[in-house]
């Protein structure tokens, strides 16, 4: 038992998941593309109605 050679997987297999894999981190890019949008437009309004409040009591 200790002669047993290591199987080799299925190259298939192995292509197939590769490409698994390859599209998780694509779609994991663009979804952190996207949380990157949301946090700047959530920064954006926050500045703004900062800027409007701080205007108005100015004013």
């Amino acid at each position: 038992m200790m002669n047993q050679e290591p199987k080799i997987p299925n190259p298939e297999k192995i292509a197939q998941t590769i490409k698994k894999a390859r599209l998780a981190c694509r779609e994991m890019e663009l979804a952190g593309l996207e949380l990157e949008e949301a946090i700047a437009l959530l920064e954006q309004e926050n500045r703004n109605q900062r800027k409007k409040y701080l205007q108005k009591v100015l004013s």
